[in-house]
């Protein structure tokens, strides 16, 4: 008994320690937070254009990521099945023409194959060309048989299709094999022109959060030169001096990032109505599609951690300049 309680008197005062601990690192976390909202609203002019830079210097790369979304959701949608026509080689008889045919279809990765013969590849061409007098005049037909292949879902892209070209060209009896794969080219180099142009942008713009964020923290800085003075006097690290510092520039990425997403949202918003209604005149539905919220969670988080590194690497260097006399 008289143990438990020289024990329990033993450990009051650890307790008593750890508490003010605590409550030491709260008073510093809460007097970093005060003087940070502080440092901003005795300059909201200044602190508003700033955060406003911010906003437009993400609002830029945004949009453009948002357009490449778009336009690669459009390519799927919009995009045709790329198909190989076959030429057959005039020679072949109807039962040749078959008999490839059927190598061509037992070929890996071709779904189905369309078989045109020689005069039903005429009797369409007669159909649609108003050349049939002058066809009448020929002695024979100078059109070959045709097979228009369709590929497979997962033989659709660019080098597949090639490779799957250059298999069916192999085939015995087969003349010229051609690729029609003009519109998937252009979608795929629009969609690849699109996302680098985004990429460049985005960094050129984090660049620029790097430099408004890291001035806009060094002005702060020589602003309040003769308190961090005072503070190196009495004692204070630069952990301490630097934590409201640093909680300003994550602040002002935030911020700027939340600006950001609203005017990325309403630009969308407005130009919604305006993309449906010329998706429409073609004939076809497309509506335009936002950042989704684990997309806008993740510029807010990147623009705050951005301008806390920022502001890091203008007070870890302007500190440097200041030794208490």
């Amino acid at each position: 008994m008289a143990k438990n309680v020289r024990k329990a008197k033993s450990e009051r005062p650890m307790q008593s320690k750890s508490k003010a601990l605590k409550g030491g690192w709260r008073e510093q976390w809460r007097y970093a937070w005060l003087n940070t909202l502080a440092d901003m609203l005795r300059q909201p002019l200044a602190t508003f254009l700033t955060v406003m830079v911010i906003a437009i210097s993400l609002t830029l790369p945004s949009l453009c990521y948002i357009v490449w979304k778009n336009v690669s959701q459009a390519a799927e949608q919009w995009y045709p099945t790329p198909q190989l026509t076959v030429y057959l080689d005039k020679s072949l008889d109807e039962q040749g023409g078959q008999n490839v045919v059927t190598q061509l279809q037992a070929l890996d990765g071709v779904d189905h194959v369309n078989y045109l013969s020689r005069d039903q590849a005429m009797s369409e061409f007669r159909s649609w060309s108003g050349f049939s007098t002058a066809l009448d005049m020929l002695e024979e037909n100078p059109l070959p048989a045709v097979a228009i292949i369709t590929p497979k879902i997962d033989f659709q892209g660019s080098d597949v299709l090639t490779t799957l070209r250059d298999r069916v060209s192999q085939v015995h009896g087969i003349e010229e094999v051609r690729m029609d794969d003009s519109w998937f080219s252009r979608l795929a180099a629009l969609t690849q022109l699109v996302g680098q142009v985004a990429s460049v942008i985005g960094i050129l713009m984090i660049v620029s959060l790097f430099l408004v964020i890291g001035n806009s923290v060094r002005l702060n800085i020589f602003a309040r030169r003769d308190t961090i003075n005072v503070m190196k006097l009495i004692g204070a690290t630069d952990g301490f001096i630097m934590r409201p510092f640093l909680h300003g520039g994550l602040l002002m990425g935030a911020l700027g990032a939340v600006i950001s997403l609203i005017m990325s949202a309403l630009l969308v918003w407005k130009l919604s109505a305006v993309v449906t209604q010329v998706a429409s005149v073609f004939g076809t539905q497309f509506h335009i599609e936002g950042l989704l919220w684990e997309e806008s969670l993740l510029v807010i988080l990147m623009s705050a951690m951005i301008g806390w590194v920022a502001a890091w690497l203008a007070t870890v260097q302007h500190l440097r300049h200041f030794t208490p006399e």
